[in-house]
């Protein structure tokens, strides 16, 4: 009987019949490539189309980077929020129209008063005129009633050219007038601002610019800038316009807001009267 190791040794594996040991030929020659007459034209077509699809994608962007003011899909045509609106009705109906149509309710300062750093010692009175400049400031004091939920915002009003034009409204101004400084002001100096406002001289009370409430921090930038004309269209528009000048602050049941109003490198000065059109630095209320 033969060991498994016989075995297998003695098994050999078997060949196909047609697979052959050895090649005769150590250089074989590749077999012949059939190229279909079409395929050059075929690559030349597909070419042109992608060519083709690529401008007809550039003009596409192009076009949509060009906005069309009639196009209700693009944000900045929304109607902007006009100050002071149905500024023509009594104010019990003005205060039912702004909760009807949830438009912000503008608040106008009862008080603003000037102080001067070339006139430290200076007690400026209650003025409508608005002057800012390096060494100007203006300090403004609001006396309001919100409900409890409600949030401010501070914004620069300035008309359009063509509605500035047809009124008796002006104002003057050089320099950047963006980025204009809004400081908050301690709560102590309301009181004392509301005093200068009402005093009929300045040494019935008030302060100058040595004694002018302190800052206690920047609460944001305003820009001084004109209103778009209806007709006209600024390509640069990306919504942002539509967005609180300055951040957002809590002012629901508050009676009195006050800040500063300073500039760096601009010479402002306008009248800041109640009526259209609108041209002043207010407080707006939403919520």
């Amino acid at each position: 009987m033969n060991s498994p190791q016989d075995i297998q040794g003695d098994y050999v594996p078997l060949l196909p019949k047609d697979i052959d040991l050895e090649d005769d030929d150590p250089n074989p020659t590749p077999a012949p490539v059939h190229v279909h007459p079409l395929l050059p034209y075929l690559a030349l077509a597909a070419s042109i189309i992608s060519v083709i699809a690529a401008v007809v994608l550039q003009l596409n962007t192009a076009t949509l980077s060009t906005p069309d003011p009639s196009d209700p899909r693009y944000v900045a045509t929304l109607r902007k929020v006009t100050p002071y609106p149905n500024m023509e009705f009594k104010s019990d109906r003005m205060k039912g129209i702004g909760k009807l149509k949830g438009v912000p309710m503008v608040w106008f300062p009862p008080y603003i008063v000037r102080a001067n750093a070339l006139q430290p010692d200076m007690a400026y009175t209650n003025s409508n005129t608005v002057t800012l400049s390096p060494t100007d400031s203006m300090f403004y004091l609001f006396s309001m009633k919100n409900p409890p939920d409600s949030r401010c915002y501070v914004i620069a009003v300035v008309p359009s050219p063509s509605s500035l034009a047809n009124s008796t409204k002006s104002y003057s101004a050089s320099g950047n007038l963006t980025g204009i400084q809004v400081y908050n002001i301690s709560y102590p100096a309301l009181r004392a601002l509301q005093k200068q406002g009402e005093a009929s001289t300045p040494q019935n009370g008030g302060f100058t610019w040595n004694t002018r409430p302190p800052r206690q921090g920047l609460l944001g930038t305003v820009d001084f800038k004109p209103a778009t004309e209806a007709d006209e269209w600024d390509v640069e528009a990306d919504g942002n316009e539509l967005r609180a000048p300055t951040p957002l602050f809590e002012c629901g049941g508050r009676s009195s807001i006050a800040f500063e109003v300073a500039c760096q490198d601009c010479r402002l000065e306008f009248d800041q009267i109640l009526s259209m059109p609108a041209m002043a630095f207010d407080v707006a209320v939403i919520g």
